[in-house]
C-alpha cells in the first residue's frame, strides 16, 4: 500500500509543480462553431491570463468567427436576385457575416492528481459583425460589360441600386465553457475546449463548438 501511495504521489508531482509555478499563460486555438440551422463557421482565438488566486485566473482574448448569421443578409439578397431576374439578369447571391470579438472573464482550474488539468470559464465582451454579400453572374445583360459565368458582379448590382451592403454592427457577447490542458514540454501545453456563446444581435445568435491549440505557461 505504501509503495502504491508513493508511486501516486511521485506521478502527481510534475503536474502539481507545473500548476504551482504558473503565474500567467498565453494560448492560441482554432476550431469550429455551429450556429444551428445556419451551418458551421471556422474560428480562431488568442488569449492571455494571469493568476489572481490559487487555481483562478482572469483573462482577456481576441477571436474571430469566419462566417455567422447568413440569414441576416439573406432576405435583402433574395429581393435583389428576384428584382434582377425580372430584368432578365440571373445572378447567384452569397451571404457572409464574419465577426471579430473581444472579451474578458474568469477561468477556474480544477486541481486533480494527474497530468491533465480541467478548467471552466465565463466571459463577457463585444462582437463586431460585418455582414456582406457577393453576387456571381449567371446570364443576361448587365450594363455595357460582357461577363462570363461565375464573374463577381457585386459592384454592378450595387451601382444599379438593387442591393445595399448592410452596415456593420456591434453586439454584446457572453461566453462560457470548459476544457482540459496537458503538458507537452517545459511550459508548453495542449488545449482542447468546448465553448458556448450568445451574441445579442438584432436576432440573438447562439454558437457552440470545439477548439484545439497550444499554450505557454510561465
Amino acid at each position: 500500500m505504501r509503495a502504491i501511495l508513493i508511486a501516486a504521489v511521485v506521478a502527481a508531482l510534475p503536474a502539481a509543480a507545473f500548476a504551482q509555478q504558473t503565474r500567467a499563460y498565453v494560448s492560441g486555438v482554432g476550431g469550429f462553431a455551429t450556429t444551428g440551422d445556419e451551418g458551421t463557421s471556422g474560428t480562431v482565438l488568442g488569449e492571455a491570463g494571469f493568476k489572481v488566486a490559487p487555481h483562478l485566473f482572469v483573462f482577456g482574448n481576441i477571436g474571430r468567427f469566419n462566417n455567422l448569421l447568413p440569414s441576416e443578409v439573406q432576405p435583402a439578397l433574395n429581393d435583389a436576385t428576384q428584382a434582377l431576374s425580372t430584368l432578365g439578369v440571373d445572378v447567384t447571391g452569397n451571404p457572409k457575416v464574419p465577426a471579430w470579438y473581444s472579451s474578458g472573464g474568469v477561468r477556474a482550474e480544477i486541481p486533480v492528481f494527474t497530468h491533465i488539468t480541467p478548467y471552466v470559464f465565463g466571459s463577457l465582451g463585444v462582437a463586431r459583425l460585418t455582414p456582406r454579400a457577393t453576387f456571381s453572374y449567371t446570364s443576361g445583360t448587365l450594363g455595357d460589360t460582357s461577363f462570363s459565368t461565375g464573374d463577381n458582379v457585386t459592384t454592378e448590382v450595387v451601382s444599379l441600386g438593387e442591393f445595399t451592403q448592410p452596415p456593420a454592427t456591434t453586439a454584446m457577447m457572453v461566453s462560457g465553457g470548459a476544457g482540459i490542458e496537458a503538458p507537452i514540454g517545459k511550459g508548453l501545453v495542449v488545449d482542447a475546449g468546448y465553448r458556448l456563446s450568445r451574441v445579442n444581435a438584432d436576432t440573438p445568435l447562439h454558437t457552440q463548438g470545439l477548439t484545439f491549440g497550444v499554450g505557454y505557461r510561465f
